[in-house]
């Protein structure tokens, strides 16, 4: 249903929900070794949805724009994916064989049955993925993950800032 961008945006969302700095594009891309000018892309989408703010200069990069706890799945998804579907129907009732030509209105008549469905279905799963936060994806890794995994992480990315910082000093002339 949804693709590689929903999952890549939800993993660097859950990284900057654990992140006490902001953190760059290329960081995230480089940690979980996927494409960088995809994932830029990624986070054009999420600022212009209003989940994370961009902060500029070396050590800037991204952070979210609300607390984990007030920025839904849901809300992600549809920001990178948006118009994504559950279930695209072709309309193939009214090809049956049996119909010649022109297929009887008793088939055709009102929506589909298994399209039907398929929306309903769609709607309990969005209403699920709107009951879930940033916060609650947080809280199931946390309990996953060995709290040196957590720290380790912290700790990479900031030196990953701290060598940026240390390329570009600030100029400084007092």
């Amino acid at each position: 249903m949804y693709g590689a961008g929903a999952e890549y945006a939800l993993h660097s969302l859950l990284i900057l929900a654990t992140q006490p700095e902001s953190v760059s594009v290329r960081d995230l891309a480089t940690y979980q070794k996927i494409p960088e000018r995809f994932l830029a892309k990624l986070f054009t989408r999420l600022k212009k949805a209003g989940l994370v703010e961009s902060l500029e200069g070396v050590s800037g990069g991204f952070a979210l724009a609300r607390p984990a706890g007030e920025i839904r799945v849901m809300e992600v998804l549809a920001a990178v994916d948006p118009d994504r579907t559950l279930f695209a129907c072709a309309e193939i009732r009214s090809q049956c064989a049996l119909f010649d030509a022109t297929a009887p209105e008793w088939a055709t008549a009102g929506t589909c049955r298994i399209h039907g469905f398929m929306l309903d279905a769609e709607r309990v799963l969005q209403d699920f993925l709107a009951s879930k936060t940033l916060a609650d994806l947080a809280c199931e890794f946390k309990r996953k993950a060995p709290k040196a995994f957590t720290r380790d992480t912290g700790t990479w990315f900031q030196q990953r800032k701290n060598t940026r910082i240390r390329r570009h000093p600030i100029n400084q002339n007092s």
